[in-house]
């Protein structure tokens, strides 16, 4: 009881973020989720739109924009040469294990959690309750008609407000209590700077190979069983969105400030309460489980959940934070390229939805 009355805010929360969510599932909607829609209607635009170009009228246009060839060859061929050498690298690396070689010499894991696993439970519960006031905000400003507002803003600003609270959630309610510092909690001591994003790129470098051998085995189970792929919304809105400053902002999002709230979240609290309670192992394919199912893409759910692997080893490979960050920012600015050219090519070709 005592415990009780001690978290009874956190706990009040815990309800009042978990009511709407059981209000949902016990009386689903009539009508289907907006953004479903637009994603289902995406899907099946591209799917009829891409394959119908002749070879001959798509060389033409393309000829007629050399920025976008160019763009297209160099990510063809920097993938080509990831791939070449992150397979060299991933063999030494392997054949160094065997010797009992470390992956990262000098190094050492991260310093043990002084937070449980209700710690993290908090955060999340207080970034439900802040996503619900969000969700009637937004409500209350498209009822009022405010100009220019519209689901894509929307989306913006709520993953702004979302990824800006987790880190100040992390603040309050971990750092504070744990009483550590940030540059130690991020790991900044455990090595200079510059070496811990060398770690990072020579991380995901390494894991290259076998991050694309995911995505392609799930692409081929996929079309196995005849089922219909739907991009997830930041493409949707890449696709669709016209406005330069929003589109600046959501790239900001997606390339910088979702992946540092992220690794402060799941790795540096979730990963380090997991840790704690159950050891590196599970802490690591559990925090892994659990990065890849809050991204909510079934179809994407394997190749998410293998880089939550990566990210969860380095950082326990090389105590720090930094290199996880680095490894998901260059991956998600390596996907928001290729989206970016996608989309070009689609604008080019007279086929973008």
């Amino acid at each position: 009881m005592k415990w009780m009355w001690r978290e009874r805010w956190h706990l009040i929360a815990l309800v009042v973020a978990l009511l709407p969510i059981v209000g949902r599932l016990a009386h689903r909607p009539a009508e289907e989720d907006p953004w479903r829609t637009e994603q289902r209607q995406v899907a099946r635009q591209l799917q009829q739109t891409t394959g119908g170009i002749p070879p001959e009228a798509m060389k033409a246009k393309l000829l007629a924009h050399p920025s976008l060839v160019w763009r297209m060859v160099i990510l063809t061929w920097g993938g080509v040469l990831v791939l070449v050498f992150g397979s060299v690298l991933l063999w030494r690396t392997v054949r160094g294990l065997r010797r009992g070689a470390p992956i990262f010499p000098g190094t050492s894991p991260p310093p043990a959690a002084t937070w449980g696993l209700w710690d993290s439970v908090k955060v999340f519960v207080w970034l439900l309750c802040v996503a619900q006031a969000l969700a009637i905000a937004q409500s209350a400003l498209h009822l009022g008609r405010w100009p220019g507002w519209d689901r894509h803003l929307a989306a913006t600003v709520n993953t702004l407000a979302l990824d800006l609270m987790a880190i100040g959630l992390v603040g309050l309610l971990i750092l504070r209590r744990a009483r550590r510092p940030l540059r130690e909690f991020l790991g900044m001591e455990a090595a200079p700077l510059g070496r811990l994003v060398v770690m990072g790129l020579r991380g995901y470098l390494l894991w290259a190979p076998i991050l694309v051998g995911v995505i392609v085995a799930v692409i081929q189970i996929v079309q196995w069983l005849h089922v219909e792929p739907t991009p997830q919304l930041v493409v949707v809105m890449l696709l669709q969105e016209s406005r330069p400053r929003l589109l600046l902002a959501l790239m900001g999002l997606v390339a910088v400030v979702g992946p540092i709230a992220e690794e402060i979240l799941f790795r540096g609290v979730t990963y380090g309460a997991l840790r704690r309670r159950w050891g590196v192992g599970w802490a690591v394919v559990s925090s892994a489980a659990l990065f890849a199912a809050l991204h909510a893409d079934p179809i994407a759910f394997v190749p998410i959940f293998v880089l939550g692997l990566l990210l969860a080893e380095l950082y326990e490979q090389t105590g720090s934070l930094i290199p996880s960050m680095t490894v998901h920012i260059v991956h998600n600015s390596v996907m928001l390229v290729v989206a970016i050219t996608v989309r070009d090519l689609l604008r080019v070709t007279g086929t973008a939805p």
